[in-house]
Protein backbone atom coordinates (compact mmCIF):
# COMPACT_ATOMS: atom_id res chain seq x y z
CA UNK A 1 0.00 0.00 0.00
CA UNK A 2 1.31 3.30 -0.80
CA UNK A 3 1.62 6.29 1.74
CA UNK A 4 -0.74 8.42 0.08
CA UNK A 5 -3.16 5.54 0.68
CA UNK A 6 -2.05 4.99 4.13
CA UNK A 7 -2.75 8.62 5.10
CA UNK A 8 -6.45 8.25 3.60
CA UNK A 9 -6.89 5.58 6.03
CA UNK A 10 -5.88 7.62 9.26
CA UNK A 11 -9.26 8.06 11.37
CA UNK A 12 -9.65 11.57 11.47
CA UNK A 13 -9.03 12.27 7.15
CA UNK A 14 -11.21 9.37 6.59
CA UNK A 15 -14.28 11.33 6.62
CA UNK A 16 -15.46 14.87 6.87
CA UNK A 17 -16.36 16.11 10.15
CA UNK A 18 -19.97 15.11 10.63
CA UNK A 19 -21.71 18.34 10.68
CA UNK A 20 -20.09 19.25 7.67
CA UNK A 21 -20.73 16.07 5.88
CA UNK A 22 -24.48 16.77 6.94
CA UNK A 23 -24.83 20.11 5.95
CA UNK A 24 -23.61 19.47 2.36
CA UNK A 25 -25.82 16.64 1.96
CA UNK A 26 -28.73 18.96 2.81
CA UNK A 27 -27.41 21.64 0.27
CA UNK A 28 -28.03 18.97 -2.48
CA UNK A 29 -31.56 19.64 -2.42
CA UNK A 30 -32.51 23.08 -3.37
CA UNK A 31 -35.42 23.40 -1.85
CA UNK A 32 -33.43 22.82 1.54
CA UNK A 33 -34.74 24.63 4.48
CA UNK A 34 -32.32 26.96 6.12
CA UNK A 35 -34.36 26.10 9.50
CA UNK A 36 -32.66 22.51 8.92
CA UNK A 37 -29.82 23.82 8.13
CA UNK A 38 -29.10 25.53 11.44
CA UNK A 39 -30.65 22.61 13.29
CA UNK A 40 -28.17 20.34 12.34
CA UNK A 41 -25.08 23.01 13.31
CA UNK A 42 -26.67 23.70 16.60
CA UNK A 43 -26.09 19.61 17.45
CA UNK A 44 -22.84 20.35 17.92
CA UNK A 45 -22.28 23.14 20.76
CA UNK A 46 -18.89 23.55 20.42
CA UNK A 47 -18.90 24.33 16.87
CA UNK A 48 -21.86 26.79 17.47
CA UNK A 49 -19.97 28.67 19.55
CA UNK A 50 -17.29 28.83 17.63
CA UNK A 51 -18.76 29.80 14.62
CA UNK A 52 -20.81 32.97 16.42
CA UNK A 53 -17.54 33.79 17.69
CA UNK A 54 -15.93 34.16 14.05
CA UNK A 55 -19.30 35.64 12.76
CA UNK A 56 -18.99 38.68 14.99
CA UNK A 57 -15.35 39.20 14.96
CA UNK A 58 -14.04 41.80 13.14
CA UNK A 59 -13.34 39.94 10.02
CA UNK A 60 -16.95 40.18 8.89
CA UNK A 61 -17.52 43.56 10.33
CA UNK A 62 -21.44 43.16 11.12
CA UNK A 63 -22.87 45.76 12.59
CA UNK A 64 -25.20 44.00 14.64
CA UNK A 65 -24.87 41.01 17.06
CA UNK A 66 -25.25 37.81 15.33
CA UNK A 67 -26.74 35.75 18.50
CA UNK A 68 -27.96 32.35 16.47
CA UNK A 69 -27.68 30.57 13.77
CA UNK A 70 -30.31 31.28 11.88
CA UNK A 71 -29.41 35.00 11.90
CA UNK A 72 -25.96 34.04 10.68
CA UNK A 73 -26.96 32.50 7.68
CA UNK A 74 -29.57 35.19 6.63
CA UNK A 75 -26.99 37.96 7.62
CA UNK A 76 -23.64 36.02 5.79
CA UNK A 77 -25.73 34.26 3.39
CA UNK A 78 -25.86 30.71 2.93
CA UNK A 79 -23.39 29.88 0.70
CA UNK A 80 -20.44 31.65 2.89
CA UNK A 81 -21.99 29.94 6.31
CA UNK A 82 -21.96 26.78 4.83
CA UNK A 83 -18.16 27.02 3.67
CA UNK A 84 -17.49 28.84 7.24
CA UNK A 85 -19.00 25.66 8.51
CA UNK A 86 -16.54 23.33 6.44
CA UNK A 87 -13.27 24.93 7.43
CA UNK A 88 -13.99 25.96 11.54
CA UNK A 89 -15.21 22.44 11.61
CA UNK A 90 -12.35 20.97 10.15
CA UNK A 91 -9.41 23.35 11.40
CA UNK A 92 -11.01 22.75 15.06
CA UNK A 93 -11.19 18.72 14.74
CA UNK A 94 -7.13 18.97 14.82
CA UNK A 95 -6.39 22.17 16.52
CA UNK A 96 -5.76 19.89 19.94
CA UNK A 97 -5.08 16.81 18.22
CA UNK A 98 -1.37 17.76 17.72
CA UNK A 99 2.01 15.39 17.64
CA UNK A 100 3.95 16.06 20.42
CA UNK A 101 7.26 14.72 18.86
CA UNK A 102 6.05 18.16 16.46
CA UNK A 103 4.96 19.92 18.76
CA UNK A 104 7.11 23.43 17.63
CA UNK A 105 6.24 22.54 14.29
CA UNK A 106 2.18 22.11 14.73
CA UNK A 107 2.51 25.47 16.72
CA UNK A 108 3.55 27.34 13.87
CA UNK A 109 1.31 25.29 11.28
CA UNK A 110 -1.74 26.55 13.04
CA UNK A 111 -0.45 29.98 13.55
CA UNK A 112 0.53 30.50 10.02
CA UNK A 113 -2.41 28.89 8.64
CA UNK A 114 -4.83 31.21 10.79
CA UNK A 115 -2.64 34.48 9.56
CA UNK A 116 -3.18 33.02 5.76
CA UNK A 117 -7.00 32.80 6.20
CA UNK A 118 -7.56 36.35 7.53
CA UNK A 119 -4.78 37.97 5.15
CA UNK A 120 -6.33 36.05 2.33
CA UNK A 121 -9.96 37.80 3.57
CA UNK A 122 -9.19 41.05 3.84
CA UNK A 123 -6.56 40.94 0.66
CA UNK A 124 -9.95 39.63 -1.53
CA UNK A 125 -11.99 42.26 0.03
CA UNK A 126 -9.11 44.98 -0.89
CA UNK A 127 -9.62 43.98 -4.53
CA UNK A 128 -13.32 43.65 -4.34
CA UNK A 129 -14.03 39.94 -4.71
CA UNK A 130 -16.46 37.88 -3.19
CA UNK A 131 -15.43 34.61 -3.28
CA UNK A 132 -18.55 33.10 -0.94
CA UNK A 133 -15.30 32.61 2.24
CA UNK A 134 -12.93 30.20 0.01
CA UNK A 135 -10.81 32.83 0.18
CA UNK A 136 -10.68 32.48 4.04
CA UNK A 137 -11.10 28.49 4.25
CA UNK A 138 -8.44 28.26 1.92
CA UNK A 139 -6.54 30.26 3.61
CA UNK A 140 -6.88 28.12 6.59
CA UNK A 141 -6.92 24.66 4.99
CA UNK A 142 -4.03 25.67 2.33
CA UNK A 143 -1.64 23.44 4.07
CA UNK A 144 -3.82 20.32 5.62
CA UNK A 145 -1.73 18.25 3.24
CA UNK A 146 1.22 18.77 5.77
CA UNK A 147 -0.96 18.06 8.69
CA UNK A 148 -2.35 14.73 6.94
CA UNK A 149 1.79 14.16 6.68
CA UNK A 150 2.22 15.01 10.27
CA UNK A 151 -0.15 12.66 11.67
CA UNK A 152 0.83 9.92 9.87
CA UNK A 153 4.18 9.69 10.98
CA UNK A 154 6.18 13.43 12.51
CA UNK A 155 8.90 11.66 13.10
CA UNK A 156 9.39 11.87 9.11
CA UNK A 157 8.16 15.03 9.03
CA UNK A 158 11.01 15.98 11.01
CA UNK A 159 12.81 14.68 8.75
CA UNK A 160 11.54 16.76 6.18
CA UNK A 161 12.14 19.80 8.10
CA UNK A 162 16.01 18.57 8.32
CA UNK A 163 16.00 18.76 4.74
CA UNK A 164 14.50 22.40 4.53
CA UNK A 165 16.60 23.74 7.25
CA UNK A 166 20.13 22.06 7.04
CA UNK A 167 20.22 20.92 3.37
CA UNK A 168 18.25 23.89 1.92
CA UNK A 169 15.94 21.36 -0.07
CA UNK A 170 12.43 23.22 -0.80
CA UNK A 171 9.61 21.85 1.64
CA UNK A 172 7.73 19.59 -1.63
CA UNK A 173 11.02 18.29 -2.98
CA UNK A 174 12.03 17.23 0.67
CA UNK A 175 8.29 15.44 1.44
CA UNK A 176 8.88 13.83 -1.79
CA UNK A 177 12.21 12.34 -0.87
CA UNK A 178 11.16 11.10 2.49
CA UNK A 179 7.52 10.54 1.77
CA UNK A 180 7.07 9.53 -2.22
CA UNK A 181 4.54 12.44 -2.47
CA UNK A 182 3.97 16.15 -1.44
CA UNK A 183 1.25 18.30 0.49
CA UNK A 184 0.31 19.37 -2.22
CA UNK A 185 -0.99 15.97 -3.71
CA UNK A 186 -1.97 14.34 -0.11
CA UNK A 187 -4.46 17.69 0.31
CA UNK A 188 -6.01 17.21 -3.45
CA UNK A 189 -6.14 13.54 -1.89
CA UNK A 190 -8.51 14.94 0.84
CA UNK A 191 -9.90 17.30 -0.28
CA UNK A 192 -11.13 14.71 -3.48
CA UNK A 193 -12.34 12.08 -0.23
CA UNK A 194 -14.68 14.51 1.18
CA UNK A 195 -15.94 15.37 -2.04
CA UNK A 196 -15.46 19.34 -1.26
CA UNK A 197 -16.18 22.44 -4.29
CA UNK A 198 -13.34 22.05 -6.63
CA UNK A 199 -12.39 25.51 -5.76
CA UNK A 200 -10.96 24.52 -2.81
CA UNK A 201 -9.03 21.42 -3.89
CA UNK A 202 -7.53 23.87 -6.81
CA UNK A 203 -6.20 25.90 -3.53
CA UNK A 204 -4.49 22.89 -1.92
CA UNK A 205 -3.06 21.06 -4.82
CA UNK A 206 -1.71 24.00 -6.46
CA UNK A 207 -1.55 27.15 -4.04
CA UNK A 208 2.51 27.21 -4.55
CA UNK A 209 2.30 25.42 -8.21
CA UNK A 210 -0.27 28.04 -9.48
CA UNK A 211 1.55 28.35 -12.54
CA UNK A 212 0.25 24.73 -13.57
CA UNK A 213 -3.11 25.43 -13.08
CA UNK A 214 -5.97 26.39 -15.56
CA UNK A 215 -9.20 27.20 -13.46
CA UNK A 216 -9.50 29.54 -10.69
CA UNK A 217 -6.22 31.08 -10.93
CA UNK A 218 -7.22 34.44 -8.93
CA UNK A 219 -8.48 32.94 -5.97
CA UNK A 220 -5.42 30.79 -5.68
CA UNK A 221 -2.93 33.37 -6.38
CA UNK A 222 -4.96 35.65 -3.33
CA UNK A 223 -3.89 32.27 -1.14
CA UNK A 224 -0.56 32.08 -2.42
CA UNK A 225 0.08 35.87 -1.25
CA UNK A 226 -1.35 35.79 1.53
CA UNK A 227 0.33 32.79 2.35
CA UNK A 228 4.34 34.54 1.44
CA UNK A 229 3.29 37.41 3.34
CA UNK A 230 2.77 35.60 6.30
CA UNK A 231 6.37 34.08 5.51
CA UNK A 232 7.55 37.54 5.81
CA UNK A 233 5.85 39.19 8.90
CA UNK A 234 7.02 36.32 10.84
CA UNK A 235 3.65 32.89 10.98
CA UNK A 236 6.31 31.36 8.58
CA UNK A 237 6.29 27.26 8.73
CA UNK A 238 9.37 26.76 6.72
CA UNK A 239 9.04 26.45 2.84
CA UNK A 240 12.66 26.31 2.19
CA UNK A 241 12.93 29.75 -0.04
CA UNK A 242 15.58 31.90 0.09
CA UNK A 243 13.87 34.84 -0.37
CA UNK A 244 10.89 36.43 -0.88
CA UNK A 245 10.14 39.21 -2.97
CA UNK A 246 6.24 39.46 -3.50
CA UNK A 247 6.33 41.85 -6.84
CA UNK A 248 8.28 39.15 -8.50
CA UNK A 249 6.50 36.60 -7.77
CA UNK A 250 3.84 34.54 -10.56
CA UNK A 251 0.57 34.73 -8.24
CA UNK A 252 0.93 38.77 -7.73
CA UNK A 253 1.82 38.93 -10.99
CA UNK A 254 -1.26 37.20 -12.04
CA UNK A 255 -3.37 39.54 -9.42
CA UNK A 256 -2.29 42.40 -10.81
CA UNK A 257 -2.88 40.98 -14.39
CA UNK A 258 -6.32 41.08 -13.57
CA UNK A 259 -6.71 44.11 -11.53
CA UNK A 260 -5.25 46.63 -13.45
CA UNK A 261 -5.10 49.01 -10.93
CA UNK A 262 -3.04 46.87 -8.58
CA UNK A 263 -0.17 46.99 -10.77
CA UNK A 264 0.09 50.62 -10.18
CA UNK A 265 -0.09 50.58 -6.75
CA UNK A 266 2.87 51.08 -4.31
CA UNK A 267 3.32 47.27 -3.13
CA UNK A 268 5.41 48.16 -0.22
CA UNK A 269 2.13 50.46 1.18
CA UNK A 270 -0.52 48.00 -0.18
CA UNK A 271 1.35 45.46 1.76
CA UNK A 272 1.62 47.64 4.89
CA UNK A 273 -1.91 47.95 4.86
CA UNK A 274 -2.58 44.68 4.97
CA UNK A 275 0.33 43.82 8.22
CA UNK A 276 -1.78 45.84 10.19
CA UNK A 277 -4.53 43.57 9.64
CA UNK A 278 -2.17 40.23 10.08
CA UNK A 279 -1.77 41.63 13.92
CA UNK A 280 -5.35 40.72 14.29
CA UNK A 281 -4.11 37.07 13.17
CA UNK A 282 -3.98 35.99 17.03
CA UNK A 283 -7.14 37.36 18.05
CA UNK A 284 -8.78 35.27 15.41
CA UNK A 285 -6.97 31.65 16.58
CA UNK A 286 -7.81 32.70 20.12
CA UNK A 287 -11.24 32.42 18.55
CA UNK A 288 -10.91 28.85 17.59
CA UNK A 289 -8.82 27.68 20.52
CA UNK A 290 -11.20 28.87 23.37
CA UNK A 291 -14.14 25.67 24.17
Amino acid sequence: MSVISEIMEIQEFATLPPVAAKVLMLLENDDVDIRDISHVIETDASLTMKLLRVANSPIYAIRTQISSIHQAILTLGLNRLTNIVIGVSIFSRFLMNTQKQAMEFMEKFWWHSSCTGVVAKVLSGKLKKQYKEYEFIGGLLHDIGKLAMVQYNSGLYLDVLRLINEEKYIDVDAEVKIFGVDHLEVGEKIFHLWKLPAEMSYIVSHHSKIEELNQSQELVAIIRVADLLCEMWGAEIGEGLEQIKISEDISWKILCAKNPDLAEMDVEKFTFDLENEFKKSKEFLNLLVQE
